[in-house]
């Protein structure tokens, strides 16, 4: 295991990963996906879900968990004007996730084949788990 944690680390350039008793977590400043689907289907490391975290500068961290038999493994990274890459594209588990996120959050995942709604009612706005947009939907609800 200390060799994949190693390798990982180069991958997502963070040296210094944290070992808690949920897994690895890594923090990833820029992340190559294709490399990283690569990496983790050669080694049988499933990609278990993903989650997303609004930031206070308006962004959005992004958390991907891996699992595999033995442990976890999280790598956080965070869009850029509320982008970040498609990781469908290498794992097709992504593709419904990324859609999820994007209802909820607005993240816009580039190279995503379709970010038509997944769960997010017609007459909700994209992104309404977002501070802003819920604070307008609940003062809107309120006023009538």
């Amino acid at each position: 295991m200390t060799e994949i944690i190693d390798e990982l680390s180069v991958l997502t350039g963070d040296q210094a990963p944290q070992k808690r008793e949920d897994g690895y977590w890594f923090e990833a400043k820029t992340l190559n996906r294709s490399l990283l689907a690569k990496f983790m289907n050669e080694h049988a490391i499933r990609l278990s879900t993903m989650t997303a975290i609004e930031r206070a500068d308006g962004e959005t961290d992004i958390l991907y968990h891996f699992t595999n038999e033995n442990v976890a493994i999280n790598i956080r990274t965070k869009t850029a004007g509320q982008k970040i890459p498609s990781l469908g594209e290498f794992l097709p588990s992504a593709n419904w996730i990324e859609r999820e996120i994007h209802d909820l959050y607005a993240v816009y995942f580039e190279g995503h084949p379709d970010l038509s709604p997944l769960e997010r009612p017609a007459e909700l706005p994209e992104g309404f788990f977002r501070k802003e947009i819920a604070d307008r939907l609940i003062k809107a609800k309120e006023a009538k």
